[in-house]
């Protein structure tokens, strides 16, 4: 350590002592003896009094032990000095820190090994800070050297050297000796700390970034949107001046910049450019180069020399992101500062490219799933869920066109002929006939096997149905090579209007398929929705809920309708017809509610039940002493396919007492044709039980012989149309007449239904005396002229006819039999 004197000035005695004592104790123990005393005589009090001459008193002896003891005190003091100075000097020496005393002047008084050291000099003392320092530093330190003097305070900087390598901490603080103000410091180096804490702080930025990241991976829906936060959060971390992300041209296989944002705010979304594509533009901070080897290596690249970039970029790393495994793009990252990219960036790279390709391949995937959901597989058109949405979209800005609904005919049978292959062949290429020529706003898809829809606006020039007619339907019937096949091809099409006929695509393609239904029923290429038989068929719906409960509550009666034998005019039987007692509506006719019984299969449980009240009615009559005429029941087709119809039909007789014949049935043609085997089965067990059969609307089904002859009946009823007509047309006179007469040849029976004229019975008995005298034939009498009928062919002797309920048939048949 360097003291107050310079090195070679220590070796000098100090001036006014002898050996090792102050000169004025050895001065003072001469005159107290009276002659000289030798200085190492103060070392000892027995020594310096031996010095004393004997004469000497009390006083003067007590005196020289006295000083004695100083002497003793000051040899004390200077070894305690002495052992200071070298302890100070032996923490000052080996101190690895600077340490420095200076005057008020400035000048170094003090300064240890570590301050040569760092000055390179052998020793700083009487040296000032104009030997070391720069001016403009110089000016800095002597302002801080007079704030610690004048204040009295300590101050701590942080002082950095000039190629920022090093770091230190300065204390400053005064020191008084003896009045004299003199200024020490210290500096400690912090290089180590403040590297660990600059990289404190850099792990805590890198986890930032990767913890906004994870943010941002969450709530982004886009990949733009991923890329662009991304790039926009990253550039503003410490150090890093741009970020880019560039991805992998699928067709090309070459890097495309994508998004990028810079720390001065500049932001680019390269994907949106118009003119140059992607692949053509040059970011003008870094070649390319770079981001192409991590991409093609799938490894991390960094480069910490970058000659010549723009934008002050010295240094980049380029980390590649995988999405299912496969190099999507890469991920850039550009800093003004020289080698920014070390090694802890290197190791953590890794991190954040995991972390930002999670979040690629889920928005990618995500994508994927969505065009795949919106795409039928088979033809590459937008699929049905793409449809509805298109149409959503179209109603909620209340746009207006028609939805036109194409079925490939047939394709059923096409695919059974030729293989699915074949017929998946077929839709392709409709699909592909439709995609070049249907324009893009229509919404053109693929909703179903061999059925595509797709929009037609308002605004165009041509209607609906003459697209229809003169595009759609001329390109894509006719002729298709599939493979080895020569397929014929026919389509219809449906049309449904929006908003009128619905506002989604559910309620349109029901009902474009409803009009193209209808269409080909009528032997048409192009149907129209019909809305007021949707309503009827709405009616019909709510009509069965109705019916339903009807059954339950047994609001349905049976009226009698009573058949007359136009040869005697007297009663030849009756049949039971059903009714509709609604308890607000009143009495409904059949033609109302009855095709609503059968396609809702309670036809069934109603004509068990007509069946079995017919029998309950004929009864109480015959248990009143009537003679009730035998009651003909109708026995719907629905019926035969129950298996329980035959069982029905002999509990019924069971009722009325079978021996007795209480009972014939009815059945239309379409009931004989259907099933026959079934069908003349069930009959056949029927005539076992003594029921006859009639075919009910005889004319109006399909009237073959063949069949005729072959089924077990005994009556054929005319049909009213024939009846109505006959008094017409003389060629429906003929017509009746000439089934009159067929029934006659087989032995058969003859009913015509619904006279309600005198004109008509008169027409009809004509008709049956010209096929064959003495032949039988029975006129149902109905409707409106029923009592005028009944009365004038029973000659005035039943007067009063009507029709009855099962609670009135009593009286019914009491004035019948009167």
């Amino acid at each position: 350590m360097n003291h107050i004197a310079p090195q070679e000035q220590q070796a000098l005695p100090v001036e006014g002592e002898q050996d090792g004592l102050p000169a004025e104790l050895v001065r003072l123990a001469g005159y107290v003896c009276g002659a000289s005393v030798p200085p190492q005589a103060l070392a000892d009090e027995s020594a310096l009094l031996a010095c004393a001459p004997a004469a000497m008193g009390a006083e003067q002896r007590q005196a020289l032990a006295d000083l004695a003891a100083t002497a003793a005190a000051c040899r004390e003091l200077k070894r305690k000095l002495a052992r200071a100075e070298s302890f100070l000097s032996g923490f000052a020496e080996h101190s690895p820190s600077p340490l420095w005393i200076k005057d008020r002047h400035g000048s170094y008084v003090m300064g240890n090994a570590a301050l040569h050291g760092f000055f390179g000099v052998p020793t700083v003392v009487g040296m000032d800070d104009s030997h070391f320092w720069p001016e403009d530093i110089r000016h800095s330190l002597e302002e801080q050297d007079r704030a610690v003097l004048e204040n009295g305070e300590t101050i701590k900087t942080m002082e950095t050297s000039h190629d920022g390598t090093r770091h230190w901490l300065v204390h400053k603080f005064p020191i008084d000796v003896g009045g004299e103000p003199f200024l020490g410091g210290s500096a400690i180096d912090m290089t180590t700390e403040v590297e660990k804490e600059r990289a404190l702080i850099r792990h805590d930025n890198f986890y930032v970034l990767l913890s906004r990241l994870s943010a941002i991976i969450t709530r982004a829906k886009t990949l733009d949107a991923l890329c662009m936060d991304t790039c926009r959060f990253a550039c503003h971390q410490p150090g890093l001046e741009i970020v880019d992300i560039r991805r992998v041209n699928d067709a090309s296989g070459a890097l495309e910049l994508f998004t990028s944002a810079a720390r001065d705010g500049t932001e680019h979304r390269w994907h949106e450019r118009d003119g140059a594509s992607p692949a053509e533009v040059v970011a003008d901070w870094f070649p390319p180069e770079l981001a192409a080897a991590a991409a093609a290596s799938g490894r991390l690249q960094v480069s910490n020399h970058q000659p010549g970039a723009g934008h002050r970029v010295a240094s980049s790393m380029a980390i590649p992101l995988f999405v299912n495994s496969k190099c999507w793009g890469v991920i850039s990252f550009y800093s003004h500062r020289p080698a920014f990219f070390d090694h802890f960036y290197r190791e953590r790279a890794g991190e954040l490219g995991n972390e930002l390709s999670f979040g690629i391949e889920r928005l990618v995937n995500a994508q994927e799933l969505f065009r795949l959901a919106r795409t039928n597989a088979l033809s590459g058109l937008p699929s049905r869920l793409h449809f509805d949405e298109e149409i959503a979209g179209l109603a909620a800005v209340n746009a207006s066109g028609t939805v036109l609904l194409i079925n490939i005919n047939r394709f059923d049978e096409i695919s059974s002929a030729y293989g699915n292959t074949a017929a998946i062949g077929l839709m392709r290429q409709v699909a592909q006939r439709l995609r070049e020529k249907v324009a893009d706003r229509m919404a053109l898809s693929h909703v179903g096997i061999g059925r595509f829809a797709l929009f037609y606006p308002d605004d165009e020039e041509r209607s609906p149905r003459k697209y229809a007619r003169d595009t759609i339907i001329p390109l894509l019937e006719g002729s298709y090579q599939v493979d080895q096949h020569k397929i014929w091809c026919t389509v219809n099409v449906g049309a449904a209007m929006l908003p009128e006929d619905g506002t989604s695509a559910d309620e349109l393609l029901v009902k474009a398929w409803d009009a193209l239904a209808g269409s080909r029923a009528q032997e048409e290429q192009i149907g129209f929705y019909d809305r007021d038989a949707d309503h009827a068929l709405a009616r019909q719906i709510s009509m069965e809920a109705e019916l339903r409960e009807a059954v339950e509550r047994g609001e349905f009666v049976n009226f009698y309708q009573p058949k007359i034998d136009l040869k005697t005019g007297k009663l030849a039987g009756a049949e039971a017809l059903v009714r509709w007692r609604h308890p607000q509506r009143g009495l409904i006719q059949p033609t109302e509610f009855v095709p609503v019984l059968e396609r809702s299969g309670l036809v069934t449980q109603v004509g068990r039940n007509v069946m079995q009240q017919a029998m309950e009615d004929w009864r109480a009559w015959h248990d009143a002493g009537l003679k009730p005429p035998q009651i003909a029941v109708n026995v719907a087709p629905a019926q035969f396919r129950c298996d329980s119809l035959f069982d029905d039909i002999e509990r019924a007789l069971n009722t009325a007492e079978a021996a007795l014949k209480p009972l014939s049935i009815e059945v239309t043609e379409s009931g004989l044709v259907a099933d026959q085997r079934r069908v003349v089965d069930i009959l056949n067990r029927v005539r076992e039980l003594h029921v006859p059969v009639a075919i009910d609307d005889f004319g109006t089904g399909y009237s073959s012989l063949a069949y005729l002859v072959t089924l077990p009946v005994d009556v054929l009823k005319i049909d009213r149309s024939f009846v109505v007509k006959m008094t017409q047309d003389a060629n429906y006179m003929g017509m009746v007449q000439t089934i009159v007469q067929l029934a006659h040849t087989l032995e058969l029976k003859v009913v015509a239904e619904g006279i309600e004229t005198e004109e008509e019975a008169k027409f009809l008995e004509t008709a049956a005396l010209r096929a064959g005298p003495g032949l039988p034939v029975r006129a149902a009498i109905a409707g409106r002229g029923v009592r005028q009928a009944a009365g004038e062919v029973n000659a005035g002797r039943t007067p009063g006819i009507s029709f009855s309920t099962s609670g009135q048939c009593i009286g019914l048949v009491r004035q019948i039999n009167a």
